[in-house]
């Protein structure tokens, strides 16, 4: 009999081990909370999607970043040109409001119109003529008071031209002028003061057919 104690008291501790095993392997529901591997799938799924929401966020990018041109209208410059002359036998008005960019510190571009009225009395004639133009320009600074300028421009002149002489009819003409002004001259901070010679020199150039003095003003 006492062996057969003794055996018991050996084999209970073995018994009790085994079974703290075999529950520890027992089969259970795949979504029973026990289950921990129904726990790493949880744990992974949500780094998934976590990861998943990090790719989707929208990146946004700095616009001071970006290369290439971003429009500032602080740069923007308004100017205009004036002709105003008024005598006895010449008469000239006109406005050519302008538009300009600074794209640098070293070049402003831009774009214009302009409406010029001339009248010019002889001794035999008179002439009447007005101008409705187009141009685009461009002013080069290499240094702070020194400007390089050029324009191509083209204007529409429509003129009549009428005699005193009796028996002489009046005549009229109209069409487009082509004019490419370059010049070079001095910046006083928003003006200019240039000497212009027009390279085309169309024979009806509302321009002299030499150099000639041009001033522009800039806001």
């Amino acid at each position: 009999m006492r062996k057969i104690y003794l055996l018991l008291l050996i084999a209970f501790p073995l018994l009790a081990s085994a079974q703290v095993i075999t529950y520890d392997t027992i089969r259970v529901s795949p979504n029973d909370e026990r289950n921990i591997h129904r726990t790493q799938r949880q744990q992974e799924t949500a780094q998934t999607q976590q990861g998943r929401r990090v790719r989707q966020e929208p990146i946004l990018l700095d616009r001071s970043s970006v290369s290439g041109f971003v429009f500032d209208k602080s740069k923007l410059r308004y100017g205009a040109n004036i002709g105003l002359s008024l005598s006895r036998n010449y008469t000239v008005l006109g406005l050519g409001p302008q538009v300009g960019y600074l794209f640098s510190n070293n070049f402003m571009g831009g774009i214009g119109v302009k409406y010029y009225y001339t009248k010019l009395r002889t001794y035999d004639y008179e002439v009447k003529s007005s101008l409705l133009g187009v141009n685009t320009f461009g002013y080069y600074y290499p240094i702070r008071f020194l400007v390089f300028f050029v324009q191509p421009e083209l204007s529409y002149i429509w003129s009549t031209l009428k005699y005193d002489s009796a028996g002489i009819d009046d005549r009229k003409e109209s069409g487009l002028v082509p004019s490419f002004i370059v010049g070079g001259g001095l910046r006083l901070g928003g003006s200019h003061i240039t000497l212009n010679y027009d390279l085309i020199r169309h024979s009806r150039s509302p321009y002299p057919s030499g150099f000639f003095l041009g001033v522009s003003a800039f806001l």
